[in-house]
């Protein structure tokens, strides 16, 4: 006992960093099991506390394992409470009606139905100028108009909340609609001017196939839809930055995966909104492909009350009504990875989660057969 003081006198930091290590490891292998169930983790590499880490970087915090977790709090990390009008645009907003009397504004619409009759303009127009006119409106008259996004036909129930459900508020007439569109095939140098951004299953897909060599990359492990404008990846700047600076004529979006557990469907949904409004603000031109979240192996979906493809598909269904078969489009890899029962295959992965390298290409071929060709 004696020796042990001793021990304790001389090396109070050593037993310090000792103890806290343990502390750690402890947190991280009881978290693996609950709330940093969806973290990234490679025992051959990495010390089962860094998963502590990484998850508390996400805003999931080391007494949620034991608290259970609040909800909005889990969803949301650092970020500030969503606002009733989050992820509408400024043009879907209504106009305010212009004010005043009904009396001044007739006035007003007198007084330009005057000035306009008393003006007189003669106009002379050429055939050629006619043909011109008369092809752009038969062009106009050829296109489909676009899709309107779709409305959530409820709301996530409390008990819903309460066990960490995602709840299939959408249903699946989103993802009937995208299914509608007829894509093209196409070959490499289509991703000449694309941007991929997404989590570390996209950081598969840039690793393991040649599509780095066309498009560009950014993507970072445990990257969640409320970081993906503000997150600086490794060195490149962000997702605006980069779209100031570049002109992309295809966007490919895909996370979903680590937000499962965090928030509602309502929380993830506002905040993808918001994304994809701004990544069309920044590049109007670009064809804005929203990628269906990556369903996980038939023993994690039945064993997983979080991380399963129930979960999977109500976000899905979500994601799908932003697609409006014109700029916004929604693709889904899972009909290129999955069995006939909607589980990830489980030779396809060494976690169940992600792709093995050798099956990325999976993915990539799935995108070359899912082109978006100018009309």
């Amino acid at each position: 006992m004696v020796y042990k003081m001793n021990l304790i006198k001389k090396c109070p930091v050593f037993i310090l960093m000792v103890s806290t290590g343990l502390i750690f490891t402890i947190i991280g292998i009881i978290g693996r099991m609950s709330v940093y169930a969806g973290q990234e983790y490679n025992p051959l590499t990495t010390p089962i506390l860094s998963v502590m880490f990484t998850g508390m970087n996400d805003g999931i915090y080391p007494w949620q394992i034991f608290t259970g977790g609040d909800t909005q709090t889990m969803a949301k990390g650092n970020v500030p409470e969503s606002d009733p009008e989050a992820g509408i645009s400024e043009a879907g907003k209504e106009e305010p009606e212009e004010e005043g009397t009904p009396d001044e504004a007739d006035v007003s619409a007198n007084a330009l139905v005057k000035e306009s009759s008393e003006t007189s303009v003669n106009v002379s127009v050429s055939s050629e100028e006619v043909e011109t006119l008369n092809g752009e409106e038969n062009e106009d008259e050829g296109k489909a108009e676009p899709l309107e996004r779709l409305e959530p036909l409820r709301e996530s129930t409390q008990e819903e909340v309460q066990k960490h459900i995602s709840a299939d508020i959408y249903g699946d007439a989103g993802v009937l609609r995208a299914a509608e569109y007829e894509f093209s095939t196409v070959d490499e140098s289509y991703f000449d001017d694309a941007l991929f951004i997404g989590d570390s299953r996209t950081v598969g897909l840039r690793n393991y196939t040649d599509l780095s060599e066309h498009a560009d990359f950014y993507c970072e492990t445990s990257l969640t839809i409320y970081k993906v404008l503000e997150e600086n990846f490794d060195g490149q700047g962000t997702v605006e930055e980069a779209l100031e600076n570049h002109d992309y004529g295809k966007i490919y979006l895909m996370v979903g995966i680590n937000e499962l557990g965090r928030g509602t469907t309502e929380d993830f949904m506002a905040e993808y909104t918001k994304v994809v409004d701004r990544l069309h603000e920044l590049e109007p031109e670009a064809k804005i492909f929203v990628q269906g979240v990556m369903h996980v192996t038939g023993d994690k979906n039945s064993s997983d009350a979080i991380f399963n493809n129930s979960n999977i598909n109500a976000r899905n269904n979500a994601i799908a009504t932003l697609a409006d078969n014109q700029q916004i489009f929604y693709i889904d890899v899972n009909e290129a990875v999955c069995d006939e029962e909607g589980n990830l295959i489980s030779e396809y992965t060494f976690d169940q989660i992600h792709l093995l390298g050798a099956y990325c290409d999976l993915w990539k071929q799935f995108l070359l057969v899912h082109g978006v060709e100018d009309k």
